[in-house]
């Protein structure tokens, strides 16, 4: 937890968004009240099967969220014995996390509505009122429990924004190109790659979860259908930086391929933009065949010389020429 900020945040509603932000701002040193309308935080992870989300696993992690000082405040609820201006004068900034509630018909929240729920700002998670945030399915009906911890965090950031008087704005999602659907062949692409083993999983009556073993050996049949080199993308860089759309202007599909080395190195054509790194750095390392461009037009390639193996061409500078890559079209082979 960082130092107190000698900030104090409202969070009113415990569900999985409203336990998100009041974890984030806490650990941003603001103090936290949590208020909701029940006897006990956990709001719609309640309702989850034993089987899907143990109790003893959810009581554990509220009463480790709990530690780090949040307090938590039962049987509040907005409208009833619970109100805005009250909960302003007493805060610093208030966070509106209450759920479907918020689309009730007789929804008394002090805060302008739309026939989704609270009106807030994509952009910022701020309401009509200064100083009051918003997020989650209070906003807009969101599906997957992940992705209402996912707003939780993100009001979290914007109220932390807001607390230190910098511009408020959500964090720029990162730029993703996303596979879509896969043709057969190149479906078999993959799977020719991946492990043959079994898929294992818990016991359906117990709730242990996986040995450390057996989560390996699931692992291991990942067909890295994502990108080997995430995080090591110069055009994801800079698709972030420009606002890429890799939508905008449809054309026709490369072929996804992976064409694996037996040393380790894939080397995947549909991602490789004929930039010339890997041929320039392979003839500086005096490289006995290295990597070259081969045909003419729109039909040339990287490849290695006199129908030769990538990997033969990369004896020296393998491990440089894979680090340069732009794109991840070379990458090595994990696990």
């Amino acid at each position: 937890v960082a130092p107190d900020t000698g900030r104090s945040v409202a969070v009113v509603g415990a569900g999985p968004t409203g336990l998100a932000a009041a974890w984030f701002l806490r650990r941003q040193g603001h103090a936290v009240d949590l208020y909701d309308r029940h006897a006990h935080p956990g709001g719609s992870l309640r309702r989850l099967a034993d089987t899907d989300l143990p109790h003893r696993v959810l009581t554990a992690e509220l009463n480790g969220l709990l530690a780090l000082g949040i307090r938590f405040h039962a049987g509040e609820e907005l409208g009833r014995n619970l109100s805005l201006p009250d909960l302003s004068s007493r805060h610093d900034a208030v966070v509106l996390a209450v759920g479907e509630e918020a689309r009730a018909e007789d929804a008394d929240l002090g805060v302008p509505l739309t026939a989704s729920g609270i009106a807030a700002d994509p952009n910022t998670c701020q309401t009509a009122l200064p100083g009051v945030f918003a997020a989650g399915a209070a906003v807009k009906h969101v599906k997957q429990l992940v992705r209402a911890m996912a707003e939780g965090r993100a009001v979290a950031d914007c109220v932390g924004l807001f607390l230190r008087g910098a511009t408020v704005r959500r964090s720029d999602k990162p730029f993703s190109s996303v596979m879509g659907r896969l043709e057969p062949g190149e479906l078999r692409s993959f799977l020719q790659h991946g492990s043959l083993r079994p898929k294992s999983g818990p016991c359906a009556a117990c709730d242990a979860g996986l040995t450390r073993q057996e989560a390996e050996g699931e692992a291991s049949r990942c067909l890295h259908c994502d990108c080997r080199s995430s995080g090591n993308c110069v055009l994801q860089h800079y698709g972030q930086v420009y606002g890429a759309n890799a939508d905008r202007f449809r054309v026709k599909r490369r072929p996804f391929e992976e064409h694996v080395q037996p040393g380790g190195v894939i080397f995947e054509p549909g991602k490789c933009i004929l930039c010339g790194i890997c041929v320039k750095l392979t003839e500086l390392a005096r490289e006995p065949l290295g990597l070259t461009f081969i045909g003419r037009g729109f039909d040339v390639r990287i490849g290695a010389p006199l129908d030769r193996t990538i990997e033969e061409g990369l004896q020296q500078v393998a491990a440089e020429v894979v680090h340069q890559c732009p794109t991840g079209a070379l990458c090595f082979r994990s696990g």
